[in-house]
């Protein structure tokens, strides 16, 4: 449950102990500066046996980049324009994340969470430092799972077109004419939410990304850590001629099927392999054309050249390289999967980042 701003005030004066040194000797709520600005919170803070201030204070219910961003430059506005001077702007929130208290910093921005942490600094008169305690508020976090499944082909869109989009419509028409499929509601509450992060440039006219790097970590963080996006069961054959396999795919059997990890890499030109990886969209589909002699695949768990894993994952076959008889993923869905692929998996990963990085994507495969 999300907290509101008042049960965030009634925190702030049960704080007790919980932020000692610093006590509060006095609140006021929804009162009026001398520059007749209106702010949520002034707080007359003390330090046990030591100076006292006063702080102008900001809540922030959901403590998004763009929220804190906001916050911090509101802050700045009410101090510019008090006519009493020497009040702290202090900007309070449930939970400031890294990113977030990196902001704050930047702007010269005092804060405190409810959830233990602050920076506070006065003048050359007192500064506290506390940070590293968890978000007792998770419900508060502001962004889930965006960069998963069908929502994380926004940030991938972001990344093969990096001069951006006209429209909500352009993007949800690209990313459904390569291979996959999303709806305008769920592109619309992504880049909400993108936009939020400040990982988007965003106008009336036009939709790009902010920072293709900072987008790019995004998806790998949430490739390595996210538990939903487990493949399924790997099974491994022995097949003396692949080549055949695959023409019975395409040609005779209309298996879907990529080329993924280190035998999509040295399609790429990026590495060497003896063994041939792919996913496949039914593995049902597979054992029963093995069953059927109607292809030439033999099960060998332990020495088989072949490994074929299902998977429902809509990154994976989003933007993929899809040819008469090959078809391989694309090199960000490579990327993600040779960061997580060690030992030769990164540095594999590091040439795919330059590449994407530096032509934003064509359709699948991406050449020097």
């Amino acid at each position: 449950m999300r907290l509101t701003e008042k049960q965030i005030r009634q925190s702030l004066t049960n704080m007790g102990e919980r932020y000692a040194p610093l006590t509060i000797n006095r609140l006021t709520e929804q009162t009026s500066l001398l520059g007749g600005c209106q702010v949520d919170v002034v707080i007359d803070f003390s330090i046990q046996n030591g100076p006292s201030f006063k702080a102008v204070v900001e809540i922030k219910t959901v403590a998004t980049p763009q929220n804190i961003l906001m916050g911090a430059r509101q802050l700045a506005s009410y101090v510019a324009n008090d006519k009493e001077p020497n009040k702290v702007p202090l900007l309070v929130a449930p939970y400031i994340g890294t990113k977030q208290a990196k902001i704050l910093e930047e702007k010269g921005i005092s804060w405190l969470d409810l959830s233990g942490n602050m920076s506070i600094r006065v003048s050359n008169r007192i500064y506290i430092e506390r940070t590293g305690k968890p978000n007792c508020f998770p419900d508060t976090a502001p962004i889930k799972k965006i960069f998963q499944g069908t929502s994380s082909l926004v940030s991938r869109a972001l990344l093969l077109q990096p001069e951006g989009f006209s429209s909500l419509y352009e993007m949800v028409d690209f990313i459904n004419a390569r291979n996959a499929k999303i709806t305008l509601s769920t592109v619309s509450k992504v880049v909400k939410k993108l936009d939020e992060e400040l990982l988007i440039n965003r106008s009336k006219s036009l939709i790009s990304v902010a920072d293709p790097e900072k987008l790019l970590e995004r998806l790998a963080q949430d490739y390595k850590s996210s538990t939903e996006r487990k493949a399924g069961q790997t099974y491994r054959y022995a097949a003396d001629k692949p080549d055949a396999m695959f023409v019975a795919f395409n040609e005779r059997l209309s298996i879907d099927y990529v080329a993924c990890g280190l035998y999509a890499a040295q399609i790429k030109n990026l590495a060497v392999t003896d063994k041939i990886t792919i996913f496949v969209r039914s593995m049902e589909s597979v054992n029963k054309a093995a069953i059927r002699n109607q292809i030439q695949i033999t099960p060998d768990a332990e020495f088989g050249n072949v490994s074929i894993t299902e998977a429902k994952d809509p990154g994976v076959w989003f933007n993929s390289d899809i040819k008469l008889r090959s078809a391989v993923v694309d090199d960000i869905e490579l990327y993600l999967e040779m960061i997580a692929d060690t030992p030769r998996g990164p540095k594999i990963a590091e040439q795919l980042k330059r590449r994407i990085l530096r032509k934003g994507g064509i359709d699948g495969q991406q050449t020097d």
